[in-house]
């Protein structure tokens, strides 16, 4: 897919400012990057003393310092000493959540004072204090794998939106449960399986929609019947030129799978190590592995959060969190006294160590055991979920997942390439190639060096737009 793109001027002196800039300004056809080391998102050496040529929000030409020709007028800016990769992907966030219980009432219900309905309407509604989030904390892409039918909407609003990342949404999850708290009269999140002919028609809808990707959440796979209704669905997915996406946390629930196709897996396989057949299966389908590694802590942090026994630590020096969340998160210890949070609660919930607990081994154990064994792995944080920001979560993330032993070299593919790969849009970014639309950040320090260099963020550009991410949320 292409669109039509546009960009502003720029100028840099010591560090990259910004010029105003409005729609109705006259347009630059062609800005130039140079002077800093690249990593295009292939997994090619770094390029230093690089140049970078975006004509009409496409990169022109990638090359080394005057390899690339510079036409007459083109707006240059030196970033000697800066570095440079593709814009982020968060391959899995949810646009129906807020970081908090008052969308996931089945975690903890608080409706009594954030009514769900009214909470769903916000999220349909409002989605630019996200895009924000998002374009700030250096992710030009997201992958929302599951919520109401509306989220499929925001895939073209959001392309066509100067201000906003790409988005890629699947809609409504297949599932054995049987209703949801957070489902509506008017809209659902769980679609539940309860025949072949729903499976069929949930798909057909989707895709007609326009959903990119099918997902599954759970599946009961010691049900020969259950199973037989998951085949048949799969079926039609493939039929419909769509993919399969899983929610699937234990080894026989994400066989079961694979063996029905799934493309992305959007979380680790936690009790157990994952084995040569899922190896096998994973490979021959070309799934994309998904770890997801602190999102479960998330909803512990929320919870001490809500129990006043910490608040959420966030740690945002450019803003990007939107003011809603921030004050939803900062008044949660209204909600100490809420029956869910017992004193055995909260005696478990002090004993939590946000510095040492966030993540667990099995899950570093089956993310090394995949990446070692070749399958393609994404950057996907799971954030709507509680306690688990959209935005700046991606760096949490990325770190726990150094912690695991992958390279930051090869973390820099993973939340580039591969997210883009994921969400079917690897032919239109996701690395720094002619070709592409021009979407990328600039960090003061090397991210090859410590994937958590890539918090020195100063800039992120957007379908051939530049922007100070300590200016987007404010504007």
């Amino acid at each position: 897919m292409k669109y039509a793109k546009w960009i502003c001027t720029i100028l840099i002196t010591a560090t990259i400012s910004l010029t105003a800039c409005t729609e109705s300004d006259p347009v630059k056809k062609v800005t130039v990057i140079s002077g800093a080391t690249l990593f295009d998102g292939t997994g090619a050496e770094a390029l230093e003393n690089s140049m970078v040529v975006i004509r009409s929000g496409e990169i022109d030409c990638v090359g080394r310092d005057g390899e690339c020709s510079v036409p007459m007028g083109a707006e240059v800016i030196n970033a000697e000493g800066k570095y440079i990769t593709p814009g982020l992907v968060d391959a899995h966030m949810h646009f129906f959540q807020t970081g908090f219980f008052d969308s996931r009432p089945d975690a903890m219900d608080i409706t009594e004072v954030y009514p769900f309905a009214e909470v769903a309407a916000y999220q349909k509604q409002n989605p630019q204090r996200y895009y924000n989030s998002y374009l700030c904390s250096g992710i030009t892409a997201v992958y929302d794998v599951g919520g109401m039918s509306w989220s499929i909407d925001f895939q073209e609003q959001a392309e066509n939106n100067p201000k906003a990342p790409h988005v890629a949404a699947a809609g409504p999850l297949i599932t054995p449960v049987p209703g949801a708290p957070f489902d509506l009269p008017s809209d659902k999140v769980l679609v539940t399986l309860d025949s072949e002919e729903t499976g069929i028609k949930t798909v057909q809808y989707l895709s007609a929609l326009g959903s990119t990707g099918i997902k599954f959440w759970t599946f009961d796979e010691d049900s020969d019947e259950y199973m037989d209704r998951v085949e048949v669905t799969a079926e039609e997915i493939r039929r419909q030129g769509n993919q399969m996406i899983s929610h699937a946390t234990t080894l026989d629930q994400a066989k079961a799978a694979l063996r029905n196709g799934t493309k992305l897996l959007v979380h680790s396989v936690q009790n157990t190590e994952i084995d040569d057949e899922f190896i096998e299966l994973a490979k021959e389908n070309g799934t994309y592995y998904n770890p997801t590694l602190i999102v479960s802590a998330g909803y512990l942090l929320a919870y001490r959060a809500a129990g006043d026994i910490a608040p959420i630590p966030v740690t945002d020096p450019n803003g990007c969190v939107d003011s809603k969340t921030m004050k939803l998160i900062n008044t949660a210890a209204q909600f100490k006294d809420h029956p869910r949070l017992s004193e055995n609660m909260k005696n478990r919930l002090r004993a939590f160590n946000p510095e040492t607990d966030m993540t667990r081994d099995m899950l570093l154990t089956n993310l090394k055991k995949a990446y070692e064994a070749g399958i393609p792995i994404v950057v996907g944080t799971d954030a709507g979920n509680p306690g688990t920001l959209h935005g700046i979560s991606i760096f949490d993330e990325m770190e726990h997942m150094q912690l695991a032993g992958i390279p930051a070299e090869d973390l820099i593919v993973m939340a580039t390439k591969n997210g883009a790969e994921s969400m079917r849009r690897g032919d239109d970014f996701g690395t720094l190639e002619s070709g592409k639309m021009a979407n990328l950040i600039v960090l003061e320090e090397n991210p090859a060096v410590d994937i958590s260099n890539m918090r020195s963020l100063t800039h992120v550009m957007i379908k051939g737009k530049l922007m100070d991410v300590g200016e987007i949320q404010s504007e």
